[in-house]
């Protein structure tokens, strides 16, 4: 998975077109004798003397152009033609043609084959549509139609009991009730085994209690029901990350941004992922697609940042944390960071104003005040 012009040079040709491994057969070759007497060549004694060949009507009279009747090259050769053509082997008759069917007009509604078919007058232009009779379904076939009509008595749909427990849950969710609500998804999932959203929803509120292996084992449930599911997969591929398995995690961050190609979520967990596993690189490339995918989405600006701080390159960590100022002024990790990678290059002063951003923005910023006491030593330092 991850589940990432061609010119083509004509070759093995001559100058003038022809391929380099085209062999002229045997018979295309002309004896030397043969092109000596079809243009008119005397050889004597050494001493060559060009005679022009007799005029064409000459020797069409004549019926001898110069080319003996033995030479088996006579009608390649000479451009008039032997005069000897050989005989054809006669053709067999033609066998009766069927004679042409009448085909009616193309697609006809009440004509026979052969009868034209009938024209009903063009519409006026003054004259008003009127509507047409809906042809009624033959049986009970209105649950079938995908969309129903809004003003259709069946379009409401009472939810089934599997549902109306969802909904019973969503509220206890809401209200903080994360037990309450897990135990009524239960019920929801027992209910109605092949209710994807009830697992999913249960490997959720699962793994908001902390139980990552119950989000792992409900997440499964539903991927056996939904194979392609990009929420379930990345739902269980969360729960593994917090399980510490983050190889079978990464596994599973790719199978879901692999079926959800514009979702930012899986290639910033597979980013997340594979700085665990000591791949900073590879972390990168994810969350520039994370980018590629949104490019509001801030947290994959300030997790690249920090994957170009620890490769050395706080340049472009510093330019990854000013995006993510400007997408949000008032983060108050986009701050420290920018701080943190202007340190690294040793612009103490540049760093001082960015600690002191954050703090305006949350004074209990204990890392940003540390941190901004050793920028304001360093600066002193080097003014002394």
């Amino acid at each position: 998975m991850a589940r990432l012009p061609i010119s083509f040079e004509a070759a093995g040709t001559r100058s003038g077109g022809v391929p380099s491994d085209t062999i002229m057969p045997r018979h295309a070759i002309p004896h030397l004798s043969s092109l000596v007497r079809l243009a008119g060549v005397a050889l004597v004694a050494g001493v060559v003397g060009v005679s022009f060949a007799p005029d064409v009507a000459t020797a069409r009279q004549s019926g001898v152009v110069g080319i003996p009747e033995d030479d088996p090259f006579a009608d390649e050769l000479n451009p008039f033609g032997s005069g000897k053509q050989p005989a054809r082997p006669a053709q067999p008759p033609e066998p009766p043609q069927p004679p042409p069917v009448k085909l009616p007009v193309p697609f006809p509604e009440r004509t026979l084959p052969g009868d034209p078919a009938e024209r009903s007058p063009p519409p006026r232009r003054d004259a008003v549509p009127r509507p047409q009779a809906r042809p009624e379904p033959q049986g009970d076939l209105r649950s079938l139609e995908p969309f129903p009509d809004a003003d259709s008595p069946t379009a409401e749909v009472e939810p089934s009991p599997a549902e109306a427990l969802l909904l019973e849950a969503e509220k206890l969710d809401r209200a903080g009730k994360l037990e309450e609500a897990r135990d009524v998804l239960r019920k929801a999932v027992k209910l109605d085994p092949k209710l994807t959203i009830g697992h999913l929803a249960l490997g959720v509120i699962s793994r908001r209690l902390g139980d990552f292996r119950g989000s792992v084992d409900a997440c499964s449930a539903g991927l056996a029901i939904d194979p392609q599911d990009p929420e379930l997969y990345l739902r269980r591929g969360i729960a593994w990350f917090h399980l510490g398995l983050h190889g079978i995690a990464l596994e599973d961050f790719e199978d879901a941004a692999g079926i959800a190609y514009d979702d930012p979520r899986p290639e910033l967990w597979r980013g997340l992922a594979l700085i665990e596993l000591g791949r900073p690189l590879e972390a990168i490339n994810a969350y520039a697609s994370a980018i590629r995918r949104d490019r509001t989405f801030m947290i994959a600006y300030l997790n690249r940042g920090l994957a170009y701080l620890s490769t050395g390159e706080p340049r472009k960590a510093e330019f990854d944390f000013d995006l993510a100022i400007r997408h949000n002024p008032k983060d108050v990790r986009a701050w420290f960071n920018r701080g943190v990678a202007q340190a690294a290059q040793g612009r103490y002063g540049d760093a001082v104003e960015s600690y002191s951003a954050a703090l305006d923005l949350d004074p209990q910023h204990e890392p940003s005040r540390r941190n901004r006491t050793a920028a304001e030593g360093m600066v002193s330092g080097r003014r002394r």
